[in-house]
């Protein structure tokens, strides 16, 4: 389907385009229109497949990476459930004994509390029936020898 371009302003112009139009048959339109088609489809199949296997490379090297992590973490999570999980669950274990250590320091103390109380009431009701220990320390003292004199910290060593 040639039309020529040498001059489109005239009437004669559209006589010539008229008269190719009209002289092409049916069959020499689809031939125009599958060469066209051709044309249009026409590709380089070696561009593509080189687009195509550059693709395909990049996904291989991309599924390598990722099988890469996969296997890392396979390796943590063994490392994980054989060393460490045992190792978390010893830890475990003694913090248990600790805890029952703890709580029974804790009644040991509890107790300890309660008879220094006790204590306290019985020195307190003492004091009262006796008047002042400074009598009763001379008297002691003097069979015994000179008072130490004991600080606070070391009596609090003493009733812990």
């Amino acid at each position: 389907m040639e039309v020529s371009a040498e001059d489109n302003s005239g009437p004669e112009s559209e006589t010539k385009y008229n008269s190719v139009i009209e002289e092409k048959t049916p069959e020499s339109f689809i031939e125009d229109i599958a060469d066209d088609y051709v044309h249009y489809t026409k590709f380089d199949s070696a561009k593509e497949k080189e687009k195509f296997n550059e693709n395909i490379e990049e996904m291989l090297t991309k599924l390598e990476e990722f099988c890469g992590l996969v296997d890392m973490i396979r390796v943590d999570n063994n490392l994980c459930l054989s060393e460490t999980l045992p190792r978390l669950q010893k830890k475990c274990a003694k913090m248990q004994e600790i805890f029952e250590k703890v709580d029974k320091l804790e009644a040991f103390v509890g107790v300890v509390q309660a008879n220094m109380a006790v204590l306290e009431e019985c020195v307190n009701k003492a004091e009262d029936e006796m008047g002042s220990l400074s009598g009763l320390k001379k008297m002691l003292s003097s069979f015994v020898g000179p008072v130490k004199k004991i600080s606070f910290k070391v009596r609090q060593k003493a009733c812990v």
